[in-house]
């Protein structure tokens, strides 16, 4: 329950949806404490590049765009506090 409470304080969202933007380039809407919510569960962590790609099969799928440097590069994963984290857009846009 903590967690959810983290979403009530508008400094912590506002933070949030800046380190979004930043990283992933994702607009959100800081005021709107259901999609904070959405986006920080469509956020994926993962111990490495190769976890990522065993885990998701995006290399299977996406064998030309399957490099560290591509997934970096057009914002799909980021290095953050030492973890490859994928920002599922299926999951923030409610597909999956």
């Amino acid at each position: 329950m903590q967690g959810l409470m983290i979403y009530e304080n508008p400094v912590i969202r506002l933070g949030f949806t800046t380190i979004m933007k930043t990283e992933f380039d994702v607009d959100i809407d800081y005021t709107d404490r259901n999609v904070v919510l959405r986006a920080a569960n469509a956020l994926i962590p993962y111990e490495s590049v190769e976890a990522f790609l065993l885990d998701t099969g995006w290399d299977r799928d996406n064998p030309e765009c399957s490099s560290e440097e591509y997934l970096v590069g057009h914002r799909i994963c980021r290095w953050i506090d030492g973890k490859f984290v994928y920002f599922s857009r299926l999951l923030w846009e409610g597909i999956s």
